[in-house]
């Protein structure tokens, strides 16, 4: 049987199970993606730090790939409300749905730590940068400074075409991206309005290679709220 105590993870969801427990799914420090059950947790107060995005240190053991949950502390509760709450369950789902269960990705466990921290401040750079780092840690990131062809620097007055499969190309027709700010994006700036629409493009198209058909529900309501 397999024992692990004080662990480090994030909430990734929580649903309700029978009638009084929760089964979790957590992302660790040291052992990746997680799926834990939490049993009774639903009939205490202490069931209520059992929310998703909140940061916890667990103790868990079991044989299968669905681990008890042992003792819990909450170590951090973000503060979270409309915007920066629907981009907190956007990063988790993207998190859930990319990530294989049991493989370490220490970095991005702190990506998303820090995310979760900054939230409540300037939106649009620290989704970039965690889509970034995601795509980076997965093996799916490409090279912002080179041609994704001939490996030549990106030019900053050049233009270049984005190939979700390769990265950058340089434009024979003049038409594409500006290499200033592919660029910036790769400095991780993102003062400019101009770098935070190509950014924004730039990574969906990459994510969508890897996401499939199936709609993310955060981006949804991240819609709604816009529409609202």
């Amino acid at each position: 049987m397999t024992r692990v105590a004080d662990e480090p993870c994030i909430l990734l969801h929580s649903r309700a199970y029978r009638e009084s427990s929760l089964i979790l799914s957590a992302l660790t420090l040291n052992h990746g993606r997680v799926s834990l059950i939490s049993r009774g947790a639903r009939a205490g107060k202490r069931g209520r730090i059992l929310q998703t995005l909140n940061c916890l240190r667990v103790n868990w053991s079991g044989r299968s790939s669905l681990l008890t949950l042992g003792h819990y502390e909450l170590e951090m509760q973000p503060m979270l409300a409309g915007d920066a709450l629907a981009s907190g369950f956007y990063l988790a789902e993207l998190t859930t749905r990319l990530l294989s269960e049991r493989e370490s990705h220490p970095r991005l466990f702190a990506g998303l730590y820090w995310a979760l921290q900054h939230l409540n401040e300037d939106l649009e750079p620290v989704l970039r940068s965690f889509e970034k780092l995601l795509l980076d840690d997965l093996g799916y990131g490409f090279d912002f400074t080179c041609d994704a062809r001939t490996r030549e620097p990106v030019i900053a007055d050049a233009r270049y075409l984005f190939d979700p499969a390769l990265g950058f190309v340089l434009s024979e027709s003049g038409r594409g991206f500006a290499g200033s700010s592919i660029l910036a994006i790769a400095a991780g700036d993102y003062r400019a309005s101009r770098e935070r629409r190509l950014a924004k493009r730039i990574f969906r198209q990459a994510l969508a290679q890897h996401l499939g058909p199936r709609p993310l529900l955060s981006r949804k309501l991240l819609y709604s709220r816009k529409a609202s």
